[in-house]
């Protein structure tokens, strides 16, 4: 398979976010290490650092962006201030006895 096609790359775009273009220089060479595509992506979500095709690992590099996390791989924010697995300090107070009674009761209108 000729890592290069158009289509291929289109559909590899296609997992990573909404495909837009493929360069014209990387549809019009026959051979190269790199292909270059254009497409939108959600920066809300992680970004995707590689992909698995036919047993091949093809990794997947971004241009034009600002910091990206590379622990969440999240976009605005560095790895050292990732907030990734840090457990919130702040606790609530368990109710008190009076709170968890009427809970109690008003859940006994809802069920056998």
């Amino acid at each position: 398979m000729e890592w290069m096609e158009s289509k291929l790359l289109w559909n590899i775009g296609g997992m990573i976010g909404t495909m837009c273009k493929v360069d014209p220089i990387t549809e019009t060479q026959s051979r190269g290490r790199y292909a270059r595509i254009c497409m939108e992506i959600d920066i809300s979500k992680p970004f995707i650092g590689s992909l698995n095709i036919d047993d091949r690992t093809v990794r997947v590099e971004y241009e034009s962006l600002g910091m990206i996390c590379f622990k969440c791989g999240r976009y605005g924010q560095s790895k050292d201030s990732c907030r990734e697995g840090v457990v919130e300090q702040n606790v609530e107070e368990p109710p008190d006895s009076s709170d968890r009674n009427q809970d109690e009761k008003e859940k006994s209108h809802y069920g056998p």
